[in-house]
Formats: C-alpha cells, sequence, structure tokens
C-alpha cells in the first residue's frame, strides 16, 4: 500500500506516476488524465462530486422515470470494487435500467440514482425483484448493504441475506429490552417493513395539475408540481457558509425557513393529505412570509430550485380569498406612485422624515417605526436626461460602438439618480450610445413578493411593446438592479411563455 504524500512535491509525483501508468494503456481503453493544482479548479471539481446527486435527479426526457435513490450505498472491499461494479453494471442492464454512479470509490461505498419505476405496480414488483438480486450481489463479494447511512426501511427487509437468524434475533431481543412497546423506529431494521411500503410516489401518487398563473416550463416537465419536485432534500439551503442561500434559515434555523421545508410545505399542499386547504393555507404562508425572494436558491441550488416564483404563485391564490397588507399598496406598487411622488418631492419627504408625520405614514405604509423611509431626489433620471444637452449627446452617436438600452429601475430613477448617470457615464465613456426606452417602464418585481401577477404581467407586455423593435434589432439591455433583471431572465418566459419578443 503506497502511504500519502508527506509533501505537495511528493503528492505530485505520485499524480505524475498515475497519470502515466492509465495513459500506457495498462489502465484501460479509452482513458485519459490531466493534474490539476490550481485551488480554484480544484473546487470546480469538488463541486461536481458534491452536486452530482442532485444533477442527475429528474430526467430531460419526460418519457423515461427519474433517477431515483432505490439502492443506495452499498459498500464492497475497495480491492474487489471493480470486479463488483461490472457484476453489478451488468444486473442493471439486465434489467433494463440506466444508472449513474458516485460515492466513496476509495472506501467501496457506492451511491447510485437508477431509473427505477415506481409509479406503476409492475416497476414496483421488478424494483423488488431487483433489490433482492442487488443484496445476494453485495453479500456475494463479503460486502454489506449499508455502508454509510443504515438500513432504515431501505434495507431492512433484505438483512436476513447478510445477516444469519442467529444474529438477526439478537437484534430483536435487543430491541425488546430497549424498547418494549415498539415506538422508536418501527418498522426498520427489526420486524421491518417491506421496501416497497410507504412509498412517496409510488403507484398512488397522483401529480396535481394546478392551474397557475405562471407557466412553469422545464426540459424535465411542465406544472407547478414538476417544478416543486426539482427540490430532493439535498440539503445545500440549510449551509451557512459561502454563497446566498437560505438567508432566513441562517437566522431562524428553522426548517420550514429553508428552502427545503418550504418546496415540501408546497409539495405537501398539492397532495392535499396533510395540508388540507390548498392555496388558502396560513400553514405555507407563514412558512413562505420569511423569504426574501431574493433567488439565491435560483441560483446556488444545484436543482435551481425558484422559491420566489413558487412564493409569488402560491401569493397570487392566497390573496384571492385574503386581504393584501398594507405593504402591498406601498412596496408591491412602488413603481406605480412614485412618479407620482416624484412631482412633489419636498413635500413627501417632508411627510416620511418629519417625527409626527413620519410615524403616521409609516403605520399607514405597515412599515416599522424605526425604519427610515428613502428619500426622494429632487429630479429623476429621466427628468435630468430630458435637459442634456443635444450636442452632447449628438458627439456620442457619432463615437458610438452601438446603442445599449439602460434599464433604470424605479429606484435608481426616483431615488438614487447619480447612480444611473454614473453608469451612463461609463457607458458612453467606452463608446456606446446610451439609450432609454421611449417611456417610463417597470419591471414590475415588486409586485412579485405580493402575488400581484396580472399587474405584474400587463407591465411586462407593456414594455416588449415599447421596446420591440430594439429587441428586434438585437440591442443589448443593461440594468442596475440585479432584481430587475432576474424578472426578464426568468419571470419573463413564465408571464408569457409563448411570445416571441419575450424569448
Amino acid at each position: 500500500m503506497t502511504l500519502a504524500p508527506a509533501s505537495a512535491v511528493e503528492a505530485r509525483a505520485q499524480a505524475d506516476k498515475a497519470r502515466a501508468f492509465f495513459l500506457s494503456g495498462d489502465g484501460g481503453p479509452d482513458i485519459s488524465g490531466f493534474i490539476v493544482e490550481q485551488a480554484t479548479k480544484q473546487q470546480q471539481i469538488w463541486s461536481i462530486r458534491e452536486t452530482c446527486a442532485s444533477a442527475i435527479a429528474l430526467s430531460i426526457d419526460s418519457s423515461k422515470p427519474d433517477p431515483i435513490i432505490g439502492w443506495e450505498d452499498a459498500a464492497v472491499d475497495p480491492l474487489r470494487l471493480g470486479d463488483y461494479l461490472r457484476r453489478f453494471q451488468a444486473l442493471v442492464d439486465r434489467y433494463g435500467y440506466e444508472t449513474s454512479l458516485y460515492g466513496h470509490f476509495g472506501d467501496g461505498c457506492v451511491h447510485a440514482r437508477i431509473t427505477f419505476d415506481l409509479r406503476s405496480v409492475e416497476g414496483v414488483q421488478t424494483w423488488r425483484q431487483f433489490l433482492r438480486e442487488a443484496a445476494e450481489l453485495v453479500v456475494e463479494f463479503g460486502g454489506s448493504l449499508s455502508g454509510e447511512h443504515g438500513d432504515g426501511q431501505a434495507k431492512a427487509e433484505f438483512l436476513p441475506i447478510m445477516y444469519s437468524a442467529e444474529i438477526l434475533s439478537a437484534m430483536e431481543r435487543f430491541k425488546e429490552i430497549w424498547d418494549p412497546a415498539n415506538r422508536l423506529n418501527p418498522g426498520k431494521v427489526v420486524h421491518a417493513y417491506r421496501a416497497d411500503e410507504n412509498l412517496r410516489m409510488g403507484p398512488a401518487y397522483k401529480p396535481v395539475q394546478l392551474r397557475t398563473k405562471l407557466a412553469f416550463r422545464s426540459q424535465e416537465g411542465d406544472g407547478m408540481q414538476r417544478a416543486v419536485e426539482r427540490c430532493i432534500g439535498m440539503g445545500k439551503c440549510r449551509s451557512r457558509d459561502g454563497g446566498t442561500m437560505c438567508p432566513s434559515y441562517r437566522g431562524s434555523g428553522e426548517e420550514r425557513q429553508s428552502t427545503r421545508g418550504r418546496a415540501h410545505l408546497l409539495w405537501e399542499m398539492m397532495q392535499g393529505d396533510i395540508i388540507k386547504d390548498g392555496g388558502n393555507s396560513d400553514d405555507v404562508k407563514e412558512g413562505l412570509d420569511t423569504c426574501l425572494s431574493c433567488k439565491g436558491c435560483r441560483s446556488d441550488c444545484p436543482t435551481h430550485t425558484d422559491m420566489a416564483s413558487y412564493k409569488a404563485e402560491f401569493l397570487s391564490h392566497y390573496y384571492e380569498q385574503h386581504r393584501r397588507p398594507r405593504q402591498a399598496w406601498l412596496m408591491g406598487r412602488i413603481g406605480q406612485w412614485a412618479p407620482l411622488a416624484a412631482r412633489a418631492p419636498r413635500f413627501i419627504n417632508l411627510m416620511t422624515s418629519f417625527k409626527p408625520l413620519a410615524a403616521v405614514s409609516k403605520w399607514i405604509a405597515g412599515v416599522a417605526s424605526d425604519r427610515a423611509l428613502p428619500v426622494f431626489a429632487p429630479h429623476t433620471y429621466r427628468s435630468m436626461v430630458s435637459r442634456a444637452n443635444a450636442s452632447a449627446l449628438a458627439d456620442a452617436k457619432r463615437s458610438s460602438k452601438g446603442k445599449v438600452i439602460l434599464w433604470v429601475d424605479t429606484f435608481n430613477d426616483h431615488f438614487t439618480p447619480e447612480v444611473a448617470v454614473a453608469a451612463h457615464d461609463v457607458l458612453s465613456a467606452i463608446g456606446y450610445e446610451v439609450g432609454l426606452p421611449s417611456k417610463r417602464l417597470c419591471c414590475g418585481r415588486p409586485l412579485y413578493d405580493y402575488g400581484l401577477l396580472d399587474e405584474a404581467r400587463d407591465l411586462l407586455r407593456d414594455a416588449l411593446d415599447i421596446m420591440a423593435d430594439d429587441i428586434c434589432a438585437g440591442v443589448p439591455l443593461v440594468g442596475l438592479e440585479p432584481g430587475c433583471l432576474s424578472v426578464f431572465k426568468d419571470e419573463l418566459l413564465k408571464q408569457l411563455p409563448d411570445e416571441a419578443l419575450a424569448k
């Protein structure tokens, strides 16, 4: 056995030797390899291992079953792993399944996602036959059915293949001593449930086809049910280190305030067994309340679970039966009333900053009394542009690399126009002709936080109509606010999935 290298030089020498061996042809056909020393590249490669379970969780062919965990965690002597995997692959092929293997091969522990059909009675019967043969194969190689995560219900039925009747009897006696009433994990390990009992998505599972305002479409399948199924419970949203998601979970530590917890709440809501009041559920509403709609999950989650969109869809139904909070009028519709307030910015600022008046204004708006409300700028960015020197604009056009549309959002237009001015100056300085839409537009991002999807859709249609010529000409859109750009990247195609301009 080769000892672990004592230094980076020794590690490199061992890696070079291993690479030379495999490239010489002795390692087998079609082998290639390279050595990675850069830390960032190493992390990228490790991320493949860390997220592979999620990356292969959904079939991109709707006619085929999803690769699922149904035979997981078997382990054999690492020195016999190659022979075992060849036999295991032959077994998978004989049953007509497809699989992806990953895990801890250095320890001989293999995880697998296999295209089992658990949605039909016949598929479950075939799966059970496979499980028995797979268990017998592992024992033939002197291995363990559960090399890492325990037996639980998934493997307990097949423990008699690995253990003698005497050992199993001892396990049962031990259980009786410590748990005479059989209250602790009944049906696990001893007196086991069958592997096909209590299947979450077995033959009785009926996906719910909800009529949604947003179109949830993907290559893995359509509908909100399918969208929620993207969450496989990996739990990266529970991380407290690095990345974005999930801020509310990091603050509370509550599972129901993680992306995974919220996805499970929505799944249970659509099944109607535990949460019976559907889109009218206060429990689901409470779980979603602290979602910041930051879309951290959309980018950080390996399966790209988009909780912000699910929340917006749920709220659109919930508020059909409930009154929207006062905040919906101030924050949700800020894109509609800010242009009106901009006609008298000093008066509005007085109302929101002068203490006696501010207290009343904040109460009406549903804002915490100790919060300072943003101050309207004396002039909006659009009004400043309209006063710009025409000759300067003409000079910019003559030296232009091409045109870009500057999307100035409500906040930068009305509260921090200097940010938009700086963006304009940078774009102009590098040679672009900076244009604005012919009329003031809003993407409607705040509307989604209160389920105002119909109003948000109207704003997007307006934007497409006004910018149609530029869209067809391929003029780039430059945004200053990530939330606005996320609307064009995500919500636009959910709102107007069949619109050519949206695509």
